[in-house]
């Protein structure tokens, strides 16, 4: 509410009570949510367009440092049509790349994307060189996320360009504008000229930053697509200019990268030590993602080590700090869908005021008989009425929209509770199906150990057997969850290829024929000619191997276990047919589900858990194909799914 078209005395009351509640704002509001109620309410009394437009740039600030935003997205929105019609085109790119930063934290990548190139075409347009190469920093992290590669790569080198063209050259300072979040443009212009030394020192330190940030993005999307030799250059390259300027954030998240990319060259040890020194530097400068990150590349390390133990411990931990993690983005995204709450109750807070002096004003009226002061309130009166019965229709609209975000939130609270219901359930599956193995492994262990000389050649034989398939069934069931963890956060890369059929189902038949052998199973490959299909080579190998091992567990012994190809149009339809027990209804209805509990054991009392067929179905859905089951007690069981031949 202004005070514009108040006049008279009335207009004295309503500035006593704008008073009033300044001073009780001076007492009152010290804290930064205080302050930005504070803001609010100046902004309401403001008597021009100027103090207006300066409240309001201090408000959408204030709204980021509180986390709330939405209503910084607002204020900053608001700030782009001012800088607008001001053709102030540096404040303008600047509130288009801060807009960009917010949706970044909202994880909403497309309006991140969007704000962030409008704010580069100004730049480049205008050769601010050193703006343009933040932006494509932030490009280059955003299509990233959205698994756009060749894009990612491209921001990402542009970027680097401009920032080494920058450091060999710094004449070329001819801008200079702190792209930090929130930062107030037209106030660092004006003092430049004052500042030029300070200016150039923070400038050299900001372009280092910016390379680190680059080369450590490069290295991680090489990395992730297994260019191996670019992403070990590249994050070596971040690793010492993190050193040089003792930026232990970037150390950390380069160590690990590195320590990724040592894993996938078989480099082990080495592996292990990057990871460590790089966990450890993620604790102490708390960031969460790291150590999520270090996690589960130990985990994987260990296994590769045969530290299987430790391997389950890094899992763990790797688990229970996601669920972590999941819940904090859970209570973010809950607080932002409730942005109109806060005003809803600011104007309950305003209608109070406004009731309160219109008492006032009718205690005046009763010890004054003036026709003028009567005919005066009336008209107050009458002003009050119709702001209340606006606002009663705006309140009446704000809550029935609160009331349909309540009734999300609900809706997602239910979803949460579900999905740390399946989590409790998968985590007490994991664990059983541990246990046995281990019982085996450990037992006839310390068993050989303790009487080695005792016991005969044949059984030393026998007991070396069990451990190597107790420690077969601990590795695949790891590999199987770490696999299917990383699927689950987006993190797994889908890279079709030319695939050789033949060649690959031999692979997988290899990696079973131990365990047929000691069941008397024949395995048949039913290839009758050479067949190139488009898949994803190691996922399709992840599902050969899972529908393979588990024909082999269900199959009695003496049976057999066939692996064969049909032409079905322009697909190829491959099979694994085993002889077993089969499945009913019932199990059938349960087989791809995590919550299903189905967990029979084989037939010669195998364990499992059926995680390695969830994630065989998942890998198929990438491939834009699902697992058909056919099955019938006693007869055996059919899995069948089809791929693009070429």
């Amino acid at each position: 509410m202004t005070l514009k078209g108040i006049s008279g005395f009335f207009r004295i009351l309503a500035i006593l009570m704008v008073l009033g509640l300044l001073c009780f704002k001076n007492q009152a509001f010290s804290s930064p949510s205080n302050l930005k109620d504070s803001l609010i309410f100046e902004y309401e009394s403001a008597r021009t367009d100027e103090m207006k437009f300066e409240i309001l740039k201090k408000l959408s600030r204030v709204s980021f440092q509180l986390g709330d935003y939405r209503a910084a997205i607002d204020y900053f929105n608001q700030e782009s049509e001012i800088y607008l019609t001001r053709k102030d085109s540096v404040s303008w790119s600047n509130a288009q790349y801060n807009l960009g930063i917010i949706y970044s934290i909202l994880r909403d990548f497309d309006k991140a994307i969007n704000h962030n190139s409008l704010a580069l075409i100004y730049f480049e347009n205008n050769r601010l060189l050193r703006e343009a190469g933040n932006t494509y920093i932030n490009l280059g992290y955003l299509s990233n996320e959205l698994r756009r590669t060749e894009i990612a790569i491209g921001y990402y080198l542009r970027a680097e360009e401009i920032f080494n063209s920058l450091s060999t050259n710094q004449s070329l300072e001819a801008s200079y504008l702190n792209l930090g979040v929130l930062s107030d443009k037209s106030k660092d212009l004006g003092h430049m000229q004052e500042s030029v030394e300070k200016s150039r020192g923070l400038s050299q330190k900001s372009d280092i930053m910016a390379l680190i940030n680059i080369k450590t993005g490069l290295g991680k999307i090489y990395a992730f697509s297994n260019n191996l030799i670019p992403a070990e250059k590249y994050l070596m390259e971040a690793l010492s200019m993190a050193k040089e300027v003792g930026d232990k954030s970037y150390e950390s998240i380069i160590r690990v990268g590195l320590g990724s990319v040592y894993l996938k060259k078989g480099k082990n040890k080495e592996a292990l030590v990057s990871l460590n020194v790089g966990l450890d530097i993620a604790k102490q400068t708390k960031q969460s993602s790291t150590i999520l990150d270090a996690y589960a590349e130990l985990a994987r390390v260990s296994m590769k080590l045969g530290k299987s133990a430790q391997a389950y411990q890094y899992l763990n931990s790797y688990i229970q700090l996601k669920d972590s993690l999941f819940i904090e983005q859970s209570k973010l995204q809950q607080i932002q869908s409730n942005p109109q709450e806060g005003i809803a109750m600011r104007e309950l807070q305003t209608e109070r005021l406004l009731r309160q002096n219109l008492e006032q004003v009718l205690e005046i009226e009763r010890n004054t008989n003036s026709k003028m002061a009567l005919i005066g309130f009336a008209l107050f009166v009458l002003l009050l009425l119709v702001i209340i019965i606006r606002k009663y229709y705006s309140k009446n609209k704000t809550y029935v929209d609160l009331e349909e975000k309540n009734r999300l939130i609900e809706l997602q609270k239910a979803e949460l509770e579900s999905l740390i219901t399946t989590k409790d359930r998968f985590l007490s599956i994991i664990a059983h199906d541990l246990k046995n193995p281990f019982t085996s492994l450990l037992g006839f262990a310390d068993l050989a150990s303790n009487e080695f000389d005792e016991i005969t050649d044949a059984e030393k034989r026998s007991y070396l057997n069990i451990i190597r398939i107790s420690s077969q069934q601990i590795y695949s069931l790891l590999d199987n969850l770490l696999t299917w963890s990383r699927a689950q956060s987006g993190r797994i890369d889908f890279k079709p290829e030319k695939v050789s059929l033949s060649e690959l189902v031999e692979n997988s038949i290899d990696v079973v024929r131990s365990s047929a052998e000691n069941k008397q199973i024949t395995l048949y490959k039913d290839l009758t000619k050479e067949v190139f299909v488009n898949a994803d080579k190691n996922m399709l190998f992840t599902v050969l191997r899972n529908l393979l091992t588990n024909a082999v567990k269900f199959t009695p012994n003496g049976g057999s276990v066939t692996v064969s190809f049909n032409n079905v149009g322009d697909k190829a339809e491959i099979s694994v047919t085993d002889t077993g027990i089969g499945m009913n209804e019932d199990e059938l209805s349960r087989l791809f589900k995590l919550d299903g509990n189905l967990k029979n054991p084989g037939t010669n009392n195998e364990t499992g858990t059926g995680l390695g067929l969830i994630l065989c179905q998942e890998f198929m859905h990438l491939h834009k194909s699902k697992i058909v089951v056919e099955s019938n007690p006693g007869k055996g069981s059919k899995f069948s799914f089809l791929l693009d031949v070429l």
